[in-house]
């Protein structure tokens, strides 16, 4: 009988990655204490979170490792945390 993975919890700082022409944010990465960068996939959940930049969150969700080495989260789920709850 095969179990259910649990997906990982992932503690960071929310910061652009794109913008467009305008200087709208079209993209964000999610910055780790020990320097990682997840790309946020833009599905629902990681469309809100262009309205979090630079706001601490606790994320869960599938992480993607790329063969050049960069890694990208799609949520599963996210919350908005204080600097001071780590």
């Amino acid at each position: 009988m095969a179990t259910k993975r649990s997906k990982p919890m992932i503690e960071g700082i929310i910061i652009p990655s794109s913008w467009d022409e305008d200087g709208t944010i079209k993209g964000v990465f999610l910055c780790t204490s020990d320097e990682k960068e997840y790309r946020v996939q833009l599905n629902r959940l990681g469309q809100e979170l262009l309205d979090h930049v630079h706001h601490k969150v606790e994320t869960t969700g599938k992480i993607r490792e790329r063969l050049d080495g960069s890694r990208q989260i799609i949520l599963s789920s996210y919350r908005k945390i204080s600097f001071d709850e780590s």
